[in-house]
């Protein structure tokens, strides 16, 4: 009895593990948000490794870990060396999908559920949790079905043991270049306030942004001046994000947490 308790024990440990029910990944041919395509056997028969992050945007943790997986997206050089990551939503079309990627730092090419195909990808693979952070090598096993927690650290640790080579990123649309300074900074001071001051290059059209941490916007402010500073009150207790945007979709964000 006792050794049948053990078994079970690390069966339903094995269970609590894989994320994902198959051990060898089956093509799709999926489109971002952009309209580009992405044939999955295209990448692996490339010698590509492909890095698939399975979210919803009403995932806490999906939120959270949204910019650790875009950290490992640059090192690996944006989908330009021999890794590939792909962001696969489900339940959310393409504004959705665009909102939750602005708002929580998601880089990398996003697959909205309902419009770019990903329902389909996360049914064909069999999906048990969100968010799933999986890794394919050329040969088109999975090798890590569930790297967790999806920390920048952990996946680049997986993704160059099983030989992903990094190197460097060059610039998108929304990546700031480090000649182009746009910095924000929020002090808190007092109970459910909060001064964010945003410095910035003297230009119009500079939006500034305030999210909750379920993607309600909370306010939002105009730029106009090389710096400027404003005083958020009464905010309830929890984790916020601020997002600093020009014209040309140059972006940066902060988050903050509210006593």
């Amino acid at each position: 009895m006792r050794n049948l308790f053990i078994l079970l024990l690390l069966l339903l440990s094995g269970v609590s593990r894989s994320q994902v029910a198959i051990d060898t990944a089956l093509d799709f041919t999926v489109k971002d948000l952009t309209g580009t395509q992405h044939h999955l056997y295209g990448y692996l028969d490339a010698g590509n490794y492909v890095v698939i992050d399975f979210f919803t945007t009403n995932c806490g943790p999906c939120q959270t870990y949204a910019s650790e997986v875009s950290a490992s997206y640059d090192y690996f050089g944006c989908n330009g060396g021999n890794v590939v990551f792909l962001g696969m939503n489900w339940g959310s079309d393409n504004q959705a999908v665009h909102d939750f990627d602005s708002i929580w730092g998601a880089n990398y090419p996003s697959v909205s559920g309902l419009q770019g195909g990903g329902n389909n990808v996360v049914d064909a693979y069999q999906v048990q949790s969100y968010p799933s952070v999986i890794l394919i090598a050329p040969d088109r096993t999975i090798l890590n079905d569930h790297i967790w927690p999806p920390e920048t650290g952990n996946i680049n640790a997986e993704v160059m043991a099983a030989g992903g080579i990094p190197q460097a990123c060059t610039v998108g649309v929304n990546e700031v270049a480090p000649e182009y300074t746009l910095s924000l900074q929020a002090v808190s001071t007092g109970k459910g306030s909060v001064i964010l001051t945003a410095s910035l290059p003297r230009e119009p059209g500079m939006l500034l942004q305030v999210f909750s941490s379920d993607g309600r916007q909370v306010v939002s402010f105009s730029c106009d001046g090389n710096s400027s500073s404003f005083s958020l009150s009464d905010l309830k207790s929890g984790l916020y994000i601020a997002r600093l945007m020009n014209g040309n979709n140059k972006i940066t964000r902060i988050k903050f947490i509210v006593a």
